[in-house]
């Protein structure tokens, strides 16, 4: 097998262990793996509880040659779990969302909540007819990175927001990328479903 597959195996199999096999499992992926960080990211897959409700900023972003978006393996990923449980009720996304309207919320835990947001909206079709999926591939591309990211942002989530029939206007909160994002996230269903 090759080593992700193993891992992801062992993975699936702590899940559904009783608790010794669990551990053994856990065991087998981190020297598998070589990784200490694997037992601590599988631990805080399979108990919720311990993942951290603090902030979760990406210090470099999607530029970070470890981000990995969309593999089960790298920052993405662990920051991802964070994101989610950070923001798992209504009431919690309506405050983070007034949050980010008032610019208090980091640009990168904005483009993770938006590309988390985006894989759910373009699956059920509210994406804005791929308008989303497109930023979505932009945010992987590093299109938004460096110095002239978060112009490009604006302007790309500004036409998202265009594209969504359900996006709100948020007109009272100062322009930038808070407020757009804040309109594209709850014009995808940000606020019902979640990440």
């Amino acid at each position: 097998l090759e080593c992700r597959s193993a891992l992801a195996l062992l993975g699936a199999m702590a899940r559904r262990s009783p608790p010794a096999r669990r551990c053994i499992c856990l065991v087998l992926a981190a020297l598998l793996a070589g990784w200490s960080r694997f037992l601590v990211c599988t631990f805080t897959a399979l108990h919720p509880m311990a993942a951290p409700r603090s902030p979760t900023v990406a210090r470099r972003g999607w530029a970070d040659p470890g981000w990995n978006w969309g593999s089960p393996f790298g920052t993405a990923h662990d920051l991802a779990m964070g994101v989610r449980a950070n923001l798992d009720t209504r009431a919690v996304r309506e405050s983070w969302l007034e949050q980010a309207l008032a610019g208090q919320v980091d640009v990168e835990d904005i483009k993770l909540a938006l590309g988390l947001r985006i894989q759910h909206a373009a699956r059920q079709g509210i994406d804005g007819n791929g308008a989303g999926r497109r930023l979505m591939s932009d945010m992987a591309a590093c299109k938004y990175e460096g110095p002239d990211g978060p112009g490009s942002l604006l302007q790309d989530l500004d036409a998202l927001c265009l594209a969504l029939p359900a996006a709100p206007s948020f007109s009272d909160a100062p322009a930038g990328v808070g407020r757009s994002a804040a309109r594209a996230l709850a014009g995808m269903g940000f606020l019902e479903g979640g990440l």
